[in-house]
């Protein structure tokens, strides 16, 4: 289940008998029999339906994200090494004493998948005030790797920031081993994840458009929550193939 009190999103296709049309039915599009992969223009097309119902603006020049065949996914291991690490690096942004965390990832082999803002971060004694703050909001982008692996089982629409017991809650902890619960992971199919992806996309032009119009964000959206999903499933379907400190979340 995703942080309470949000209600959900589900981008997911239905293919009626005889037809190319998806059904849009409620605040969720339905998940019929059988999934089927939407090429890039569908899938915009399904996205922008759905937002119209729910009255968020979207831009129809905004292009469409990657097909499925285009598109190549990090591995589970991957998304389950980033969560583990990130876990690590978020619970040193909250907390002053990093010797637990910084402990943990050497002795599971894991400091050599930190990201070089992330080793600066943990070997600076003198915290960059900024930095930390950026790495606190990394908790929504461990959110979205999270439900990648069916560690949540929805995402919800992202009007709240993320109630981090619930990620606390679906991680082993640093008194154990992280490779058996890398190990059974799961990466939730590529058509999935796209249809995120280009929910997400057209989610963070609307809310940046407002920004830029000096405007409340539609919906109620949460900006910042909307810029780490984005980072995280950028990374995800490999946008750009960027790594992690370098990945652009352009609208």
């Amino acid at each position: 289940m995703g942080p309470p009190g949000l209600r959900e999103i589900r981008l997911e296709f239905f293919m009626p008998t005889g037809s190319g049309a998806g059904i849009l039915s409620g605040n969720q599009i339905k998940l019929g029999v059988e999934r089927h992969v939407l090429n890039p223009q569908l899938r915009k097309a399904k996205t922008e339906a759905f937002l119209q119902k729910e009255g968020i603006p979207f831009l129809p020049s905004l292009p469409c994200v990657e097909s499925d065949a285009s598109t190549y996914l990090r591995s589970v291991e991957e998304v389950g090494i980033r969560i583990a690490c990130l876990f690590c690096i978020i619970g040193c942004a909250f907390e002053s004493d990093v010797r637990v965390y910084e402990k943990y990832l050497r002795e599971h082999n894991l400091w050599d998948h930190l990201t070089p803002i992330e080793v600066s971060f943990l070997s600076n004694a003198a915290r960059n005030p900024q930095t930390t703050i950026d790495l606190t909001w990394r908790c929504e982008a461990l959110f979205l790797l999270m439900w990648a692996v069916h560690l949540f089982d929805t995402l919800p629409m992202p009007c709240d920031q993320t109630n981090n017991s619930e990620i606390i809650s679906r991680f082993p902890g640093v008194d154990t081993s992280p490779w058996p619960f890398i190990h059974d992971l799961q990466l939730r199919p590529k058509a999935e994840l796209l249809d995120a992806s280009d929910l997400i996309y057209r989610l963070h032009w609307a809310t940046r458009n407002a920004q830029l119009q000096g405007e409340s964000p539609p919906a109620e959206l949460v900006l910042g929550v909307i810029q780490e999903w984005h980072h995280a499933i950028n990374w995800i379907t490999r946008y750009s193939d960027q790594e992690w400190d370098s990945v652009t979340t352009d609208t």
